[in-house]
């Protein structure tokens, strides 16, 4: 049971009591970081109004981040549920949505959640709706429905249920039960009821057993790794199909001991399990990474492959360990808060596994990220990989809470090494609390936390970062005036800083049009084109998924004709064309038609599609010509008219080839056998005297297909044409001299 008193206990009394009580939520998300995500790190994001006790939260595949917490509430604690989009912005209300009010008891509980295929939250926990606990679960959908119903799935008596949900659509929920010290292991299917009657009741060796968790596997399968004992414990695992069946007798993973109310940090890759966690050996904590083959053995050995091989009694200590892997990947990352044998002072360290083998990549001591000091870098949640590269999360004595990114090799990325993503501070008796960290897509992360500022009752809070090491990117005008342009043709000039401050400065700048139109330096210098607002917007350089916007609104602008300009034509035939061309109509409504003829005088008007454009970007326009002349040269050109008056493009031009359309003579000059023919044939020519003759055969597009020069003739010459795997329709032939051209039609079938 974790009660409301642990808030008094510090830092260092939680380590060596392997305290429980904290997560850390940080979550990768997929888009700008702009909106709702407040870039000064004093303020951040409220998660809600209300007051908040325990907090967790759990990923989407779609850039999302789900944060369940306990409000307390009159003496009760309820379960609210908030879902926060990659932008920052809240999207199930200001607090959430009412979960469960069920009667709680008098403390906060442990509980779990995890995030469906479909991306709906589900949270294990428990209630006393009946007087006495009872394990149940509820599943939310991102539109904040209750697809379990509003009093969720009873499972049974007991506590702190761990869900997991499953490669096949179910869910998968294990807890402790009320009687026996066992382990119960239910499912949930895919329609929301329980699959089995009763609950598969777990017990390792006939003694107590606590502390389950679950990860899937494939093909419905998942792995329990429990804890047997009571207040001294040791790790076991066995595997379950998904009809519920042990596919193996519990096996042994440690022979050292842990602590029966801790939950080990746990990855799966397909059917095999990787397991981080640190025990105690006589007066010391040592950090392991156990791999568990799905045939249910443990070929590192007990206990696994040491975090750092120095464990005599005299060495530092390895604290609180957290993994993480890459499907696809040959490696398994860990990151571990180390402290010195008294415990007074901490710091992080990294170490990279091979998967097959256990191997330590990065030395047996692994690698100092921070050293261990007075300063008290702690590892706080869950790892990161960004390119299975990892990035996680830490705080010092002060409680300021930093993002650290390292590469392949366990070096710093970012300028200045870490980022400060919380910068207010608070005291040991006071701290911040409930800190998680859970991996989110490519981009981005979002930090959640509880605090107590100014004394006010702790509060949920969160902070946006990208995986380049950005907070955020503001935009403003020079001097803090206010973002009008109200004469003609004005301008405003714009800074934009980035965050924080040890980043890259530089950005890049561009317009987002609003309702009217603006154009913008490379310096940030806004010039105002139209009436109506536009947004001007700088991208960091140094990430350049974060940028900032600032919205800019323009008066006083006379109107503006079109601005347009005549591209080449496309699809020229013998008898058509398709004429091209680009307009912005600069916030006014304007009409576009092309003028188009045989010479740059023109004399025909077509009207475009589409016939009129709008806005304050440039439009493609085009208009399609039929009914054309072969070899024939014409001119065209592309203009609109709006309010503000017209605007003609540059006269372009385009040639017709000979093709389609033209009328066959001088037939009996050559002669064509077969007709029709499967593309090959021959051709006769005849001359009274020595001629030099070109032939030429062009497609019903007007496209050539086949060419053949200088030809001698004196008197008759046959030659043979093979125009290959062509398709069947009608191809004309033009056999031509220096004073002659004759034309002909054959068939290819």
């Amino acid at each position: 049971m974790k009660t409301l008193l642990q808030k008094s206990l510090s830092p260092i009394l939680l380590r060596a009591f392997f305290a429980f009580s904290t997560l850390l939520t940080f979550s990768f998300l997929t888009q700008n970081v702009q909106a709702q995500w407040n870039p000064n790190t004093m303020v951040n994001m409220l998660i809600s109004s209300l007051p908040t006790a325990d907090m967790q939260a759990a990923s989407t595949t779609d850039g999302k981040t789900w944060i369940a917490f306990y409000h307390e509430n009159a003496g009760n604690y309820d379960m609210r549920a908030q879902l926060i989009d990659a932008d920052g912005y809240k999207l199930l209300g200001n607090d959430g949505i009412l979960v469960s009010n069920q009667t709680s008891g008098s403390a906060t509980y442990v509980f779990n959640v995890c995030v469906d295929l479909d991306n709906n939250l589900i949270i294990g926990m428990q209630d006393m709706r009946t007087l006495t606990m009872k394990a149940v679960v509820y599943k939310i959908s991102q539109a904040g429905a209750q697809l379990w119903g509003a009093n969720g799935i009873v499972l049974g008596g007991g506590l702190v249920p761990y869900c997991a949900a499953l490669s096949n659509g179910e869910t998968a929920v294990v807890w402790s039960g009320d009687t026996g010290n066992t382990l119960n292991l239910q499912k949930i299917t895919t329609t929301g009821t329980l699959a089995w009657a009763s609950a598969i009741p777990i017990t390792v060796g006939g003694s107590a057993t606590t502390r389950g968790q679950l990860i899937t596997n494939t093909g419905g399968k998942f792995t329990l790794v429990c804890q047997k004992g009571s207040m001294s414990t040791t790790l076991y695992a066995q595997m379950f199909s998904s009809s519920g069946t042990a596919l193996y007798a519990p096996l042994q993973l440690c022979d050292q001991t842990t602590a029966p109310w801790r939950y080990y940090s746990i990855a799966s890759e397909a059917d095999t399990t990787f397991y981080g966690y640190y025990s105690s050996s006589g007066m010391r904590f040592n950090s392991f990474l156990q791999r568990i083959n799905p045939n249910g053995t443990i070929p590192w050995g007990m206990n696994g492959s040491n975090f750092n091989t120095s464990t005599g009694t005299n060495d530092n200590y390895q604290g609180e360990t957290r993994i993480n892997l890459t499907p696809g990947s040959n490696y398994v990352w860990s990151v571990c808060t180390f402290s010195n044998p008294n415990q007074t002072q901490y710091g992080v360290y990294i170490q990279k596994f091979l998967k097959s083998s256990g191997a330590r990549q990065l030395s047996d001591a692994g690698k100092v990220v921070y050293p261990i000091s007075s300063s008290g870098d702690t590892q706080a949640g869950e790892l990161a990989l960004v390119d299975d590269q990892p990035m996680f999360m830490s705080y010092i004595t002060n409680y300021k809470i930093y993002a650290t990114r390292l590469n392949g090799y366990g070096n710093f990325v970012w300028p200045g090494n870490k980022v400060e993503i919380s910068s207010t501070t608070a005291t040991a008796g006071n701290g911040k609390m409930r800190y998680c960290f859970t991996p989110d897509g490519p981009n981005r992360c979002a930090g959640t936390w509880t605090e107590n500022r100014g004394g006010a009752g702790y509060m949920g809070y969160a902070q946006g970062i990208s995986v380049g090491g950005l907070v955020g990117v503001t935009v403003d005008t020079q001097g803090g005036i206010p973002p009008l342009i109200s004469t003609n043709g004005g301008t405003l000039q714009l800074v934009a800083t980035v965050y924080p401050s040890t980043a890259s400065q530089n950005v890049t700048w561009s317009i987002a049009p609003g309702t009217g139109m603006a154009t913008i330096s490379g310096t940030g210098l806004v010039t105002a084109v139209s009436n109506g607002t536009a947004y001007a917007k700088a991208t960091a350089v140094q990430d350049t998924t974060v940028s900032g916007t600032l919205m800019i609104t323009m008066s006083n602008q006379a109107a503006q004709p079109p601005s347009v300009i005549t591209l080449a034509a496309t699809n020229v035939t013998a008898n058509g064309a398709t004429l091209n061309g680009s307009v912005n109509a600069n916030s006014l409504s304007t009409a576009v038609s092309f003028d188009w003829g045989l010479t740059s005088a023109y004399g025909n008007l077509i009207t475009s599609i589409p016939p009129t454009v709008t806005g304050s970007t440039a439009t493609p326009v085009q208009a399609v010509l039929s009914g054309l002349t072969s070899n024939t040269t014409y001119h065209f050109r592309v203009k609109g008219n709006n309010a503000a008056g017209l605007a003609t493009g540059l006269d372009s031009t385009f040639t017709t080839p000979a093709g389609v359309g033209i009328v066959e003579n001088n037939a009996g000059i050559i002669s064509i056998s077969p007709v029709p023919n499967n593309g090959r044939f021959s051709v006769t020519i005849n001359s009274e005297k020595q001629t030099s003759y070109t032939l030429d055969i062009y497609n019903a597009l007007g496209l050539k297909v086949y060419a053949d020069r200088d030809i001698p003739v004196n008197g008759s010459k046959t030659t043979t044409v093979d125009l290959g795997r062509v398709p069947a329709g009608l191809y004309t032939v033009i056999l031509s001299s220096e004073n002659s051209q004759v034309i002909r039609k054959v068939l290819v079938n």
